[in-house]
């Protein structure tokens, strides 16, 4: 499973979000480009605990069930629900939305490797740093081919 704790996986991933265009248009979904990079931001900001999710507890028994067969493969289905967390938008500032994940990116992979205080996903709970690397990289690559990238 692909992580943006692996350096060429990392650059290559940072290499698409940067041939992103403002104009870019999704091959489903409604969120614009400026959003994608925006809602990517918000898993880095839960893997940071710079958000701290509001818990449903039928997503938390449907993480369960699926957390083991989360880094099974790299592909997540079209139109998956989401949790008001990633839905929150508050800027439609392309240029500043692209910065904000490319730093949280760098900085999620500058992370000490023994690091265990990680924050909780609203589905799947307690991640590990590698979980956080494999699911970030899952979550942004699919936003990504989303986008025709």
């Amino acid at each position: 499973m692909k992580s943006i704790l692996d350096e060429k996986e990392r650059n290559e991933l940072l290499s698409r979000i940067n041939n992103l265009k403002p104009d870019s248009k999704p091959a489903w979904g409604r969120m614009n480009a400026s959003r994608m990079l925006e809602h990517c931001s918000v898993s880095l900001k839960l893997a940071f605990n710079e958000i701290e999710p509001e818990y449903n507890e039928e997503f938390l028994k449907i993480g369960k069930i699926v957390k083991g067969r989360l880094f099974e493969s790299e592909v997540f289905t079209k139109e998956l629900p989401t949790t008001k967390e990633f839905l929150t938008f508050s800027s439609e500032n392309f240029t500043a939305n692209k910065s904000l994940l490319t730093e949280y990116i760098g900085k999620f992979a500058q992370l000490d490797p023994q690091t265990d205080a990680m924050g909780k996903h609203p589905y799947f709970g307690t991640l590990t740093r590698s979980e956080w690397g494999m699911l970030i990289w899952k979550h942004t690559n699919h936003h990504l081919v989303q986008f025709g990238l």
